[in-house]
């Protein structure tokens, strides 16, 4: 049984470097140098594992709407923005808290409008999708949904191949069920109640496991799709890039980067400018979206300003005293607070130095944003997670098996809170 050491293996499934050792090792690769059949066979094992965990959770998610649902009495302030779907409490589900707004940008485009009811905050990526997608279905509603849902499958397909070839995991020898959870958390976590509603979650998940799969495996073309488009979605964009970056320096000498890789780096953020520049001669104001969320009260800041400002004490246990609001903050504290350890686990778990800045940004940046309520939500979007966390339960079934009931607590208290609050509050 021939072993591969823990370097050896991170360059096992580079390009030309491996052709001979490969032709040698399986019998199976042609002389014209394609793919050995395991490695196919890999990745519709992979492929077919994503669509099936996708129905399953997608099926038990509507489940639990439907539940949730039949109780349901709206009692915020923007009970209105939510009647896409007054009469189908399963699909109007799926358009809360942004979902308003980004259909309106789907519809017209950029408008200042007054206080919330205005498109200028967000970014153009998902909703120019939603519109040119939905063209083929009739509605900019269902091109949203169509959007996220083939981004889940495509996110959780492209983290597991990647997953795959950095060899993440403490052991050669875990490899698979790493892979395994890996899939199944990207699509069955708490978090990922986000890919499946009408917001940018999905789509820039997506583009930045994109981004990152495709400097591990050199397709430079792609890390300059998938950064425009993470750019476009969102200003984590720009995290993405300096990952990328850095991913690009620490692989060069297992995939050669070049003229064509950094220039293809450079130009992600061209998702943003491109933005700004359409911002700047439509609203005379390229920096509109930023104007826009200083008037929600969301700046620049220090994390602890954002707790301080933004705390509203701890939710009650009574089932009658339960504040939504309330709820929020505590969970994106306690979020932030357990994911935090996974930060010294990096290179246990052979997860590179791009990923733990990647990791580290993006879960500082809500608190930094004087948006606390939202913290724990850009997380659905932190591919270090997606990566690092299965990789830890992978291997240990007890830990697994208290962090997925813990993960269905979560789901229940949502449940239970559900017919007393607005989710979109």
């Amino acid at each position: 049984m021939l072993y591969l050491g823990r370097g050896t293996y991170e360059s096992f499934l580079s390009h030309e470097s491996v052709r001979a050792h490969d032709a040698q090792r399986v019998p199976s690769m042609s002389a014209g140098g394609d793919l050995p059949r395991w490695y196919a066979q890999e990745r519709v094992r992979d492929l077919a594992r994503a669509l099936c965990l996708y129905l399953a959770t997608r099926s038990a998610l509507a489940l639990f709407v439907w539940l949730t649902g039949q109780h349901y009495v709206c009692h915020g302030p923007r009970c209105l923005d939510r009647a896409f779907f007054p009469d189908n409490m399963l699909l109007n589900a799926l358009f809360q808290w942004d979902a308003y707004q980004y259909a309106r940008f789907a519809e017209s485009g950029y408008y200042v409008g007054t206080d919330f009811d205005t498109t200028v905050p967000y970014f153009p990526a998902f909703p120019l999708a939603a519109r040119y997608v939905g063209k083929l279905f009739g509605s900019w509603l269902w091109g949203g949904i169509v959007v996220n849902h083939l981004a889940s499958i495509a996110g959780s397909f492209l983290a597991t191949r990647l997953c795959r070839r950095l060899a993440i995991g403490e052991s050669v020898a875990t490899q698979e069920l790493v892979a395994r959870e890996t899939t199944l958390f990207w699509l069955a976590s708490p978090l990922s109640f986000f890919f499946a509603v009408y917001l940018s979650e999905s789509l820039f998940a997506f583009a930045s496991t994109l981004v990152i799969w495709s400097v591990v495996t050199g397709r430079w073309p792609l890390v300059l799709v998938g950064g425009i488009v993470a750019t476009a979605s969102r200003n984590a964009g720009l995290i993405v890039v300096l990952a990328a970056a850095i991913l690009a320096f620490e692989r060069r000498r297992e995939i050669k980067v070049g003229v064509l890789g950094w220039t293809a780096i450079a130009l992600m953020p061209l998702g943003l400018v491109g933005m700004m520049l359409y911002q700047h001669y439509a609203l005379n104001d390229a920096f509109a979206w930023v104007d826009a969320q200083r008037r929600w009260n969301r700046f620049l800041t220090t994390p602890w300003r954002t707790i301080r400002d933004e705390w509203q004490g701890w939710p009650g246990l009574v089932l009658a005293a339960r504040n939504v609001d309330q709820m929020y903050r505590a969970q994106e504290l306690l979020a932030l607070a357990v994911t935090a350890p996974l930060f010294f686990v990096r290179k246990r778990l052979n997860l590179p130095w791009a990923l733990l800045v990647l990791g580290v940004l993006e879960w500082v940046l809500p608190l930094c944003s004087h948006s606390l309520i939202s913290a724990a939500r850009y997380q659905a979007g932190n591919l270090y997670f997606a990566l690092a966390i299965p990789a830890l339960l992978a291997p240990r079934p007890t830990l697994r098996g208290l962090c997925w009931m813990l993960f269905g607590m979560v789901m229940a208290w949502y449940a239970s809170t559900y017919a007393f609050g607005n989710w979109a509050s």
